[in-house]
């Protein structure tokens, strides 16, 4: 029978995969990976210092990645249409990205996936001082990571406050995820709300 026991020591056992997973996940995804990493953590089945670096490491590769594709895409292929999409993504989220270079990619660690990403691909494009990039990047990442650890962290330790059965534990960690999800984006919304009407002024 399956139990949060058994599903604790399989991980446990396979505790080194997982990590490489996390940081490899971090390519692709980041906070339901991360989330779910502190649930874990909770659980016991995995270190807290390695998860963490583990997901450092990702969310740095990544960045590294796309801050280097940027720097292509400038040298090799700045007529591209791609281009310019992603140049009135940053700048209708980040209208003051060339003004204050570091605040913008800082905060765009916390915005959806693909704004995070697209932030990264165009500070390369942009030209962005290697020092200030990576400043921003590693603080960003730093909180990011100890915000979303937390929070699976916490999701655990409710959901074990409720019950230790499986069905029920699982129920309320959907719970958890779904209430975060639904707070993102109605920040997403007002962060979105409040710089349209800035840009407006």
């Amino acid at each position: 029978m399956l139990t949060l026991d058994s599903i604790s020591h399989f991980i446990s056992l396979h505790s080194n995969l997982a990590y490489i997973l996390i940081g490899l996940g971090m390519l692709v995804e980041g906070e339901v990976i991360v989330i779910t990493s502190g649930i874990f953590v909770h659980l016991g089945s995995l270190n807290l210092l390695v998860t963490f670096i583990a997901v450092v490491f990702g969310c740095c590769l990544k960045a590294t990645m796309g801050y280097s594709f940027g720097s292509y895409l400038r040298r090799n292929h700045s007529h591209l249409s791609i281009v310019r999409r992603i140049e009135n993504r940053v700048n209708y989220f980040l209208p003051n990205f060339s003004e204050r270079p570091f605040w913008a990619i800082f905060l765009s660690g916390f915005l959806i996936l693909s704004m995070n990403l697209f932030t990264h691909i165009y500070s390369g494009y942009k030209k962005i001082k290697l020092s200030i990039f990576i400043k921003a990047i590693f603080s960003s990442i730093l909180v990011w990571t100890s915000i979303m650890l937390f929070l699976g962290y916490f999701f655990s330790y409710t959901a074990l406050a409720v019950s230790h059965d499986i069905r029920r534990f699982l129920l309320v960690i959907l719970v958890c995820f779904i209430f975060f999800f639904i707070l993102e984006k109605a920040v997403a919304f007002f962060i979105e709300l409040f710089e349209t009407k800035d840009k407006d002024k």
